[in-house]
């Protein structure tokens, strides 16, 4: 099995948001500039009956342009921050990679504008598996989509956030993706995998809509929906889909 990072795709991404961080930085500053120059050196008196609007037209100009600015910054630091690979899906492919073989592909950090981020996805003739992995600790409870987490005294809490709701998005956004570039009926997959074992994290599910596994558990999880059929789609398929998800 194939174990990648698309690393180029994902630095051409990052200098785009550096790029952007640029010339919404130089719109700040010229906005910032004018709004100065009019404050410092008003064209319209007080006594005008227009220098409410003209005060309101420059200090719109100067909060716009700090606004654009801080704009700036956080896209310069999304771009330099923008992460390169996910240890956690790293991992996840290497226990992949001891029961799968060279006709499947596993791709960390998907990012796409059309898809946004995935974990990884793995690419083969049974069609895409999208992961949703976890590095959460606790004793959790999964019935179909909904949550929880067992807190002190055994109370159950539910979950603010809903794995399995990221992971359906992810398989929807995916499956219309491959769609719009002509792969028909695209074969898609989901599972939310927890690295955590027990006794740290434990996990209970009741007919889960997307399976869940731990890692030594991966295995036998996959063989009732995604590896149950091994022919869903030929090489040639199985080679595109990776291309469009890798680039």
């Amino acid at each position: 099995m194939q174990n990648v990072v698309p690393a180029q795709a994902l630095s051409r991404r990052s200098r785009r948001w550096l790029y952007i961080a640029a010339g919404v930085a130089l719109l700040a500053a010229f906005l910032i500039v004018v709004g100065g120059l009019l404050r410092f050196l008003p064209l319209v008196v007080p006594s005008n009956p227009s220098y409410p609007l003209y005060v309101t037209v420059y200090n719109g100009l100067l909060l716009g342009g700090g606004a654009l600015l801080l704009a700036a910054a956080a896209g310069a630091v999304r771009a330099v921050t923008w992460r390169q690979d996910n240890q956690l899906a790293l991992s996840t492919g290497q226990a992949l990679s001891t029961f799968l073989d060279e006709r499947f592909i596993f791709i960390r950090n998907v990012s796409k504008r059309a898809i946004g981020y995935v974990d990884a996805v793995l690419v083969g003739p049974p069609g895409v598996l999208v992961f949703r992995i976890c590095d959460h600790r606790g004793v959790f409870y999964n019935e179909g989509n909904k949550w929880m987490i067992q807190q002190d005294q055994g109370r159950w809490k539910p979950l603010s956030w809903s794995p399995t709701d990221e992971a359906i998005t992810d398989i929807r956004k995916i499956r219309e993706f491959l769609m719009r570039h002509q792969i028909e009926t695209p074969q898609v997959f989901g599972v939310v995998v927890f690295l955590g074992e027990p006794p740290t994290t434990v996990v209970t599910v009741q007919n889960p809509t997307v399976p869940v596994a731990h890692l030594d558990e991966l295995h036998d999880r996959l063989l009732g929906n995604y590896l149950a059929l091994m022919d869903r789609h030929d090489a040639a398929t199985v080679t595109r889909m990776a291309e469009l998800l890798y680039l």
